[in-house]
């Protein structure tokens, strides 16, 4: 379920302390009540509807002065008008009755009684003439009901009342009502893990943001999209955006602290998980040199081990052919391979680089050098060096 509340684009309460309340005539709630008093329910059950519009206008003030300081006493006045709009299809005052009454049940969490009550008001409202302020009370019901939905983690019924609230500022070109939505739309979608729709809604937001020029806006568009590239991995496009957040929140620290605060730690994560990333590619690009030495190392001593093979199976022909061939006389005949060796050893390569530079192994070297020495029927290098010279085989 989503813990934490939404940013609501549309208000779901009426926010007015009744000590400081005073209507558009003047009056405070004390004598608004004063005014009630006289009015019994009989008198109400059996007065015209002319007689009843300036009731109805005190019953919307004292529903609203005591919404936050007594929710029994604005409930009350609230049902009141609710009753007598009913009454003489007043469209007005029924949506704004029925919604008051549906806060003060979602005040309670009693949901469903809430829905059931601004399903009235939006039916009060989709019955009242279709000009802007019509629509404005349409579009905030819609805006209500797709609140309490996402309340009751019903995100697509909610979705649905949220585009619903949005055709109707598209129809008035309400740019500032379309980003508050587009946003408030694309946190719910972060907080469902549709990161994908969360995006599309982020960037909805910044659209309309800029359409209107309001730089709060804009910085808090951003600072969505921010949030979502980041949890899509998507670092560089993170940064970019909470970058451009930053610029407005730093200038406004007093005024947007808990939205700069939010943006700061947005950055922070993207700086550690790009921190993560560059480490792991280190390590990667460590471990595949590795690897390239390792193959390297690999192909190197498979290539030794051939060559290897090769050398142990012509020495043992070498060896079957030397002794099943009687000499006849002191000619000495070389093949390629101990010629090559031999030339090395007067070059004064040691066993070690004759071995490097061939490819073979110390040991068969020795072989060879011992097959050499038997060969000119010498016992170290330096006679072999000189027995092959005077014949002129060097």
């Amino acid at each position: 379920m989503m813990k934490k509340a939404l940013i609501l684009f549309l208000s779901a309460c009426a926010c007015i302390q009744a000590a400081a309340y005073t209507d558009h005539r003047g009056h405070n709630v004390d004598s608004l009540e004063t005014a009630m008093a006289t009015w019994t329910a009989s008198d109400i059950a059996n007065a015209g509807e002319s007689e009843l519009t300036d009731v109805a206008e005190n019953l919307e003030g004292l529903m609203y002065g005591f919404n936050q300081t007594n929710r029994v006493k604005s409930e009350y006045y609230a049902r009141m008008l609710l009753n007598i709009s009913e009454r003489f299809g007043w469209h007005h005052y029924e949506q704004l009755a029925a919604k008051n009454i549906g806060q003060h049940f979602w005040y309670k969490e009693q949901y469903d009684s809430a829905a059931f009550y601004y399903n009235v008001a939006m039916n009060a409202a989709s019955k009242m003439q279709g000009d802007e302020y019509a629509d404005d009370a349409l579009s905030q019901m819609y805006g209500t009901m797709g609140n309490l939905y996402s309340m009751m983690d019903s995100t697509s019924v909610a979705m649905e009342y949220y585009e619903k609230a949005g055709e109707i500022f598209k129809k008035h070109s309400w740019n500032d009502s379309s980003a508050a939505l587009y946003y408030n739309m694309g946190e719910t979608m972060r907080y469902e893990g549709e990161l994908g729709l969360a995006e599309k809604y982020y960037q909805e937001s910044l659209d309309y943001s800029i359409l209107t020029g309001d730089s709060l806006a804009v910085a808090t568009a951003y600072k969505g999209l921010g949030s979502v590239y980041m949890e899509m991995r998507k670092t560089a496009k993170a940064m970019r955006c909470l970058s451009e957040a930053n610029l407005y929140f730093a200038g406004h620290e007093d005024e947007e602290l808990q939205f700069r605060m939010e943006s700061l730690d947005y950055t922070s994560q993207v700086l550690s998980l790009q921190k993560r990333r560059l480490w792991i590619m280190i390590l990667l690009l460590a471990a595949m040199a590795l690897m390239a030495c390792a193959t390297f190392v690999a192909l190197r001593l498979l290539k030794r081990t051939s060559i290897e093979k090769k050398e142990l199976t012509a020495m043992m022909e070498d060896t079957i052919e030397t002794i099943s061939e009687a000499p006849e006389h002191n000619e000495i005949k070389m093949k390629p391979r101990e010629k090559e060796i031999l030339n090395l050893i007067a070059k004064g390569y040691t066993n070690a680089q004759i071995a490097s530079s061939l490819c073979l192994s110390p040991e068969t070297i020795k072989w060879y050098k011992k097959k050499l020495f038997a060969m000119f029927d010498v016992s170290n290098s330096a006679e072999l060096i000189k027995t092959a010279t005077d014949k002129n085989l060097l």
